[in-house]
């Protein structure tokens, strides 16, 4: 004959460790999802930063050439010169 206590208590014991390991999933899931978030924003924000950096590159080369803040003509010269 089963014995109906300890199979009751190996079940609760079960059905909490389930539980927990079902709410200890969720949360690494949540986890996870939010730093796969704050990492994929960080990289935007070093893709900004590296654009914005190129880009003030280029424009101090146009001022070192003599153009001012006139981007279109330096291209049309450098263009011209580098053909």
């Amino acid at each position: 004959m089963m014995d109906l206590v300890g199979y009751t208590q190996h079940y609760l014991a079960y059905g909490e460790n389930h539980a927990q390991e079902h709410a200890n999933h969720e949360f690494g899931s949540q986890y996870d999802d939010v730093s796969e978030r704050y990492a994929s924003e960080i990289q935007d924000l070093r893709d900004y930063e590296e654009s914005e950096r190129e880009y003030y590159e280029y424009m101090q080369k146009v001022k070192d050439a003599g153009f001012g803040e006139e981007y279109t003509a330096y291209e049309c010269w450098r263009k011209a010169h580098l053909a």
